[in-house]
């Protein structure tokens, strides 16, 4: 399938970028971080609670595990003991990369299939709003019911690797002779590779390309959905209808913003996805999977980054609320930002007042204060 020159091409990049894959991943995590727990206290806050929000804050709370892990992984596997960590190291840093890949691709999991349950909501409220209300405690039991199934998926995952020790020449040959005693703590195959099978088939069908067919079909759903609210927009502007033209702006930015993040999820998964088909239909593929694991990591970690600037460049209040937040208290005391919050504040309070008062003022005002 694969001629020999394009397996040394592919060795080399493998080899090459995983000498500097570390000193990209580790500071990239350490921002991750921070601007997720940013993210994760905005959305907290009172005038940010509602259904969509409450989804994207579980979202940042999953990538959150993902970059600690990794930031720890990555600094200790990568940069303090590369090329070769596991050798003269006790059992405690080869379980722990057993650990990262569980909680890892769990979180990441759970994270990839709320961004399908966020997609499918709000496609759902702005399509069918009449029909179905959905609240904070319907998306909760949505949120854990999702993560406890993914965890209850990743059990013959959990179960498919141990630690093993064996001679440091077996899997080190170039630097250790046969005569060496060294000994080396390795992650092996625990049950000769049947849980694996099974671990790698549910990877491939319900953690990557299933979710993947989801975001695509409601992303074009919430696409045409876009469409057909700027062709009512231009009807309530020709009509004089000012206030539900203003409300239907909103809610179409809010939803331009959703669908930019479900097509941003659906262009980091789907080569992976692709490639596990590729893979379920002829196994040479495996070699092209695993020498792109590192750069897999890096796209997943930077989608992360790619969110927390659509939230900061689409919604103005997220905005004012991240400055409000790292700015001391009296940077905004001298400036306008407090009147602009109180005065955003008060053109949602009035908003919600008339949706209180009549169910809905137009088709696509169901979400009161998305961002």
């Amino acid at each position: 399938m694969f001629s020999n020159s394009s397996r040394s091409l592919l060795v080399e990049f493998s080899e090459y970028y995983a000498q500097i894959h570390g000193r990209i991943v580790f500071p990239l995590t350490i921002l991750g971080i921070l601007t997720s727990i940013v993210t994760i206290t905005i959305l907290n806050r009172k005038n940010f609670q509602t259904p969509t929000n409450l989804i994207l804050q579980h979202v940042a709370f999953f990538d959150t595990v993902v970059l600690i892990s990794f930031n720890i992984y990555s600094f200790y596997f990568y940069i303090l003991h590369d090329p070769n960590p596991f050798v003269g190291q006790s059992q405690f840093w080869p379980r722990f990369a057993i650990f990262h890949s569980n909680i890892g691709l769990t979180a990441h999991s759970i994270a990839l299939w709320l961004t399908c349950l966020l997609a499918i909501i709000r496609y759902t409220i702005i399509s069918r709003t009449k029909q179905i209300t959905v609240n904070a405690t319907h998306v909760m039991i949505f949120i854990w019911c999702a993560a406890l199934v993914i965890c209850l998926l990743m059990i013959p995952n959990y179960l498919a690797w141990s630690v093993v020790c064996v001679p440091a020449h077996t899997l080190l040959p170039t630097v250790y002779t046969i005569n060496s005693t060294e000994t080396v703590y390795w992650v092996s195959s625990a049950t000769g590779g049947s849980l694996e099978k099974i671990s790698f088939g549910i990877l491939a069908i319900c953690l990557k390309i299933s979710p993947v067919i989801i975001l695509i079909i409601f992303s074009i759903l919430l696409i045409l959905n876009i469409r057909h609210a700027r062709q009512l927009r231009e009807r309530l502007r020709h009509s004089s209808s000012i206030s539900s033209s203003s409300n239907l702006k909103v809610e179409m930015r809010t939803t331009t913003m959703l669908v930019l993040i479900t097509l941003c999820t659906v262009f980091v998964e789907l080569p992976q996805g692709l490639l596990l088909i590729a893979i379920g239909i002829d196994k040479q593929f495996f070699i092209f999977y695993s020498h792109l694991g590192d750069f897999w990591d890096l796209t997943s970690i930077s989608s992360s980054f790619i969110t927390f600037v659509m939230y900061c460049s689409m919604s103005q209040q997220f905005r004012l609320e991240m400055i409000s937040l790292i700015l001391p208290s009296i940077c905004i005391k001298n400036s306008n930002l407090k009147s602009k919050r109180n005065s955003l504040t008060e053109k949602i309070n009035l908003k919600q007042i008339k949706i209180g008062d009549s169910q809905l003022l137009i088709k696509t005002t169901n979400i009161t204060q998305d961002l």
